[in-house]
This record gives structure tokens, sequence and C-alpha cells, in this order.
């Protein structure tokens, strides 16, 4: 089993779509859940109890985490976190693992003239952003870094993560849910499920923070586009959705939604480095459909559109439902560092 089909297996897995051995695998996985936990909370604890180091910045910083293993809208809201800094007069600087290359150049794309860096340590980073002239430091994923002190943690809860309830590997949690009593704020986000299910996990998430700590977002349809950005009408006819993010399940849905035509897939695992081999897969697979990908696929797939033509973005917009002034209000406390 090659690691793309592993991964497919984990994520139905997680869903509970494997039926008798699913429970097989329960009782397999559950020590290495409780070893997982375990090592998690030894490090947070080495770091709290000053055994293992932090470092604070000359400048604030506040990081867009989460506590499952992606698809909660990190990116994005950090793109949102950035252009607020921007129209409040700050110059923000935001790092991103060395794992997120496809995230950091969409970034480059969205915000052309930023300060982004990619780094395998995000403390040596947040140095970098400072020494380009950034005043503030945005930090991508950085929940569970405890090296790099924060002065705002916001933490991103996906709805459609509502019944997800148990940590790696046996459920697709970082860490369980007790965690968001870290986070200054805490961000529901939805893509294809309804208000009602994100409410649900509004009431949730208020056992471990305040409501006033909570916000929500929707991360809705914007348009389509074609390979090089420009707007482009609807695909019609048959689609195949060609797409390597961490949760193809949602994006499956939400094309359904939006076409007339049941899709077929190509799934490739989270930040997949596409080969030519595989355009020539994806090459004979779409057999004259058109081919929908996520901004975040455009990246990698633009090398290669003289082999794939009928290409459709998907693009989605970031919509606040709650909380939008409250953000605002914990980045207007920054201020004062900066002064």
């Amino acid at each position: 089993m090659n690691r793309t089909r592993l991964v497919g297996y984990f994520r139905k897995y997680w869903r509970s779509e494997v039926g008798l051995l699913g429970t097989v695998m329960d009782a397999l996985l559950f020590p290495g859940e409780i070893l997982y936990s375990a090592c998690r909370r030894m490090r947070r604890s080495a770091y709290e109890k000053n055994v293992m180091r932090s470092y604070s910045l000359e400048v604030p910083v506040v990081s867009v985490g989460n506590i499952a293993v992606g698809g909660t809208g990190k990116t994005p809201f950090s793109r949102w976190v950035f252009e607020r800094l921007l129209k409040m007069g700050f110059v923000p600087g935001l790092v991103s693992g060395d794992l997120a290359q496809d995230e950091h150049e969409l970034h480059e794309i969205w915000n052309t003239d930023g300060i982004f860096i990619i780094h395998k340590t995000k403390k040596k980073g947040a140095d970098l952003a400072i020494e380009r002239g950034a005043n503030f430091v945005v930090v991508d994923d950085g929940f569970q870094h405890f090296r790099l002190k924060r002065d705002v943690d916001v933490v991103m809860v996906a709805a459609e993560h509502l019944r997800f309830v148990r940590c790696f590997p046996r459920g697709c949690l970082r860490e369980p849910f007790y965690a968001l009593t870290r986070a200054d704020m805490v961000i529901v986000s939805r893509k294809t499920c309804n208000r009602s299910t994100a409410q649900k996990m509004v009431e949730k998430v208020e056992k471990y923070i305040s409501s006033e700590k909570i916000g929500q977002v929707h991360f809705k349809f914007a348009s389509w586009t074609d390979i090089a950005g420009n707007k482009v009408d609807a695909p019609c006819g048959r689609n195949l959705i060609v797409t390597s993010i961490a949760e193809p399940e949602e994006m499956i849905t939400m094309v359904k939604s939006l076409t007339t035509d049941e899709p077929e897939a190509l799934i490739y695992t989270d930040h997949y480095e596409f080969k030519r081999s595989d355009i020539e897969h994806i090459k004979n697979n779409s057999k004259g459909s058109n081919i929908i990908i996520t901004e975040k696929d455009a990246i990698k797939l633009r090398a290669f559109t003289t082999i794939l033509d009928n290409v459709f973005v998907l693009e989605l917009d970031m919509k606040w439902e709650n909380g939008e002034q409250r953000m605002i209000e914990l980045l207007k406390k920054q201020e004062r560092q900066v002064q």
C-alpha cells in the first residue's frame, strides 16, 4: 500500500467508515494514542517548568494554529490576520514551517510585497522576519510550538470535526479539546456543514473557553478561475477532482453542490510533490473531463500547463459570522508594544 492510499485509509478510519476493521484498529492503536498523548504532555510540561527554554521577541507575536491534523482553514485565516495588520499600520511578517512551501507561495501571491518566511524553526524564521523589517510576527501553525512565546494564540476548529474526539493515531486530533483552555481566541470554521452543526461545535468549545473568546467563519465558494488566476465560467460536463489537500472530502462535497455532475477524484497526500508521471496519469484519467483543483494545488500544477488543459481552480472566500470585532481588538491591544 503506497503512502497516498494509506493516508486515505486513515482518513476513512478517523471518520468511522471502515466497518468492523475499525474496531480491530481501535484496539491495536490505543497504546499508540496513549504514548503519543503522554509525549505531548511531557513536552508541554517541560516548557511550562522551564526545563526547555521558550524565547520572547521584541515585537508582538500572534499564532494561528489548530488541535487537528489540517483541514481547519489556518492558511486563509492567517491571510486575514496579515491583511488586517497591514490595515492597522503594522509591518507584519508571516512565518511558515518548512513543509508548508505551497501555503508560503500562496501568501506571496495574495500579498506580493509582504514579508513571508519559510523555515523549519519558527523562532529563527521570526528572527529573519524582524531582520527584514517586520514589527509584528504571524506564525502559521504555531499552537504546539512552545519554543516561541506568543502574545495572542488563535486556534482554528473545524465544525466538520464535531464527532472527532480521539488523538493521533486513533483520531485526527493533535491534542484533546481541553487544550483550547490555552487559547486567547478559538475560531470555529465551516466549509460544507450548516450553521446548526457549527453551533453544536461552538457549544462543545464553550466547555473549555468562554463564549466571548469564540468566533465563527465560513469558507464559501467565491469564483472559478483558470490556472493562471483569470476568472472563468463554471465548468460544464464531466469533472475530475485532483487535489493534495489535508481533507479532500470537504472539497468533493463542495464541488458536488456547485456542479450538476457526480465528480470523480484523484487524491494525493497533503503537500504532495507532483511528478511528470503523475501528470500523465491525471491526463489519462481525465479523458476530456474538466480538471478541478484548489488554489493550493494550482501552485504546484502550474508547472505542467502545457500538458494539462481544461483546468478549473475553485477559489474560496472567508466570511465572518461572529467574533470579528473581538479578534480585531485582540490585535489592537498589541499596538503598545510597537509604539
